[in-house]
């Protein structure tokens, strides 16, 4: 294998010629693989292109297929190079024709824009070729779509010190908490807490995470004899960390508590319980109704043994992370003393502050080509209400809106609004809205008081005032955050049905008017899916067919030669996929029936798929109309026959 990877480094080094200068080569192992390994400096061409300044980490292997242990080893040689290589961008020279999507996807996860160049002959082209190759290849990826938690230094924007800070207090024996609104970064912050306390700390750490079905399960003494078993696994087995093994013991909740009390004694080692989804275990579930009064329970007990750990100079630490601090906040629960007041302290994981949150927007867009002057970066920022969930998803509808070729690209305030406006319409305000019914649900107080702030001088007492600032709602000011969380206000003020219910009949017809809703918000929602499947599935037979048949149109002129000539000029500018977003339900059914010769093996029958079309257009909810149970059973049978075949691709 050394004879090829010698080849194809020689190869790489001959192709790269004109564009880069090669400063060192070699062949290295690393695990169970092989790389060559090139430092290159870029030409001032491919500088300006790819936005970098320092050399080039360029490797390569002769593997079929590839293994994430490639990014790895991306990222051991960057981090020993102490900064003389680029620290987020790599070329990765392979031989697995799926091989470009997958380092890409690692890539990401590792905090690295990998530039992927596929070679199944171990021949790569040359000069302008190769540079248009670079230039797709890194243009076209998205470093904003990061769905999973972040925890890598390059993706961690503005809460390293925060989290290294919490990691030191628990080793010290101290209870913290970590509340926030859904996808405000507590997992991630969470994940970065676990490495920094297995990397640096000595400790014994029982990670609870409380939505696994096997734990929320539990009632409070099943709870307390399972940590108390993974305890004594650790303290068996000589290891420093463990998930909670959900398998109670038949005790009594005074057994189980005088258990628990007795395995935290044992150890010498601080011992660190981290609860994860905190919610699942409050009275807030209302598919755990044991843990109405178990909540109460849970917490006086684990209070004692926290207390007892400490008379015995035991170091015993806790992390409690969720959504909702209501339950941590009231001072009794069903007339029963709530022993988690006051013990577990009112914290919360806020917003990004302004300069983390344009950093990040500065840093991760770099990766594709994007930069963008300082108003735009406040503008993207404010409008996401400095969520970095919100910014990573807003930045990704902009980063497909533009078209590769015009990049690198720097994005001007002009430009960005109306993008950000588009994006807060067609997914950003339904993005918001679902992460505050979640808050008002697990923590109904809030509700009232952040619809209220959409008048004019709402009236909200000091302490909720602070409530909702800490979850990111409103300003220090006192002001909407931002035009994703003003947006969500209004659409759940609007979900709220307009009724008194003054009388007999009034409050007998709530019943049916919710009914009514629910129908339509069905109808609703299985339409605007088929509407996203069906968009994908235009674009994807579309750019199929104009790939097998040379001859044929693009995929984009075949997509707008399907729609009227006024609407054909206003979407010429976008890119394909740009275009498919901006479509109408009646554009799309018209492009496929232009189109019917590549969709015919799908719908079958022309005529039928045209009537069910035409009635899924009807849209029921759009304007006051009674829904009729013929009407709802249409509408299903139509969506029914169309999700049937869309299913089968």
């Amino acid at each position: 294998m050394s004879y090829q990877l010698q080849k194809l480094m020689a190869e790489t080094v001959s192709a790269f010629t004109g564009l880069f200068s090669i400063h060192y080569e070699s062949i290295r192992q690393f695990e169970t693989g092989e790389y060559f390994v090139i430092y290159a400096k870029c030409s001032k061409r491919v500088q300006s292109i790819l936005g970098v300044e320092r050399e080039l980490l360029i490797i390569g292997n002769v593997y079929v297929d590839q293994q994430v242990r490639s990014l790895k080893f991306a990222r051991r040689i960057i981090n020993e190079s102490e900064g003389r290589l680029e620290p987020t961008l790599c070329i990765i020279v392979h031989q697995d024709a799926r091989g470009n999507t997958k380092l890409k996807r690692w890539g990401r996860e590792h905090g690295i824009a990998v530039i992927p160049v596929y070679t199944s002959s171990g021949v790569l082209p040359r000069e302008q070729e190769m540079e248009r190759l670079l230039s797709f290849e890194f243009f076209t990826q998205d470093p904003f779509d990061v769905t999973g938690p972040v925890a890598n230094d390059s993706q961690f924007f503005g809460r390293r010190g925060e989290a290294q800070e919490l990691a030191r207090k628990l080793q010290s024996g101290h209870i913290r908490a970590c509340f926030g609104i859904r996808k405000i970064g507590k997992t991630s912050i969470l994940h970065r807490i676990l490495a920094e306390l297995k990397g640096n700390y000595d400790a014994v750490t029982v990670f609870i995470d409380c939505q696994r079905d096997d734990v929320f399960g539990l009632d409070a003494a099943g709870l307390l004899d399972s940590i108390t078993g993974s305890l004594q696994e650790l303290k068996m087995n000589g290891r420093s960390y463990a998930e909670v093994n959900a398998c109670p013991l038949d005790n009594t909740l005074s057994d189980a508590a005088r258990q628990f009390q007795m395995i935290l004694s044992q150890f010498d080692l601080p011992v660190i319980l981290v609860f994860d989804e905190i919610d699942y275990i409050t009275p807030s579930n209302g598919g755990a109704l044991q843990w109405r009064q178990g909540f109460v329970e849970f917490w006086r007990n684990v209070r004692a043994a926290y207390h007892a750990a400490a008379r015995e100079d035991r170091t015993v630490s806790l992390l409690i992370s969720g959504v909702s601090s209501r339950w941590f906040s009231v001072e009794s629960i069903d007339g029963l003393e709530n022993a988690a007041l006051a013990f577990i302290p009112e914290e919360y994981l806020s917003p990004l502050p302004r300069g983390a949150a344009n950093a990040m927007i500065k840093n991760i867009g770099a990766m594709a080509g994007l930069r963008f002057d300082e108003p735009a970066l406040e503008a993207i920022s404010s409008f996401c209400s400095d969520m970095p969930f919100w910014i990573r998803k807003a930045c990704s509808s902009i980063h497909g809106k533009i078209e590769t070729a015009a990049r690198p690209v720097t994005l001007q305030e002009a430009v960005v609004s109306p993008m950000l406006a588009a994006y807060g319409q067609d997914e950003g305000a339904a993005l918001a809205k679902v992460a505050l019914q979640h808050l008002f649900r697990v923590y109904p107080e809030l509700r009232a008081p952040s619809l209220s702030l959409l008048k004019d001088g709402a009236d909200i007492s000091a302490s909720m005032r602070r409530t909702l600032i800490r979850y990111g709602i409103i300003t220090q000011n006192g002001s909407i955050s931002g035009a994703m969380m003003r947006a969500a206000l209004v659409m759940l003020a609007e979900d709220i049905p307009m009724i008194e219910a003054h009388s007999e009949s009034q409050i007998e017809a709530q019943p049916l008017v919710n009914e009514w809703a629910e129908e339509l918000a069905g109808i609703s929602y299985r339409r605007n899916t088929m509407e996203r499947a069906l968009r994908s599935l235009v674009i994807n037979f579309l750019r199929m067919s104009a790939l097998s048949n040379r001859s044929s149109p693009s995929a984009k002129s075949a997509l707008l030669s399907a729609i009227s000539q006024n609407r054909r000029s206003e979407l010429e500018p976008f890119n394909l996929d740009t275009i498919a977003e901006k479509l109408y339900w009646i554009e799309l059914v018209a492009v496929i029936n232009k189109h019917w010769q590549l969709f015919e093996r799908i719908f079958g029958d022309k005529t039928a798929f045209n009537d069910n079309a035409g009635v899924v257009n009807d849209r029921p909810d759009a304007h006051a109309k009674h829904l009729e149970p013929s009407d709802v059973a249409l509408h299903r049978r139509a969506l029914s026959w169309l999700d049937e075949r869309i299913t089968r691709v």
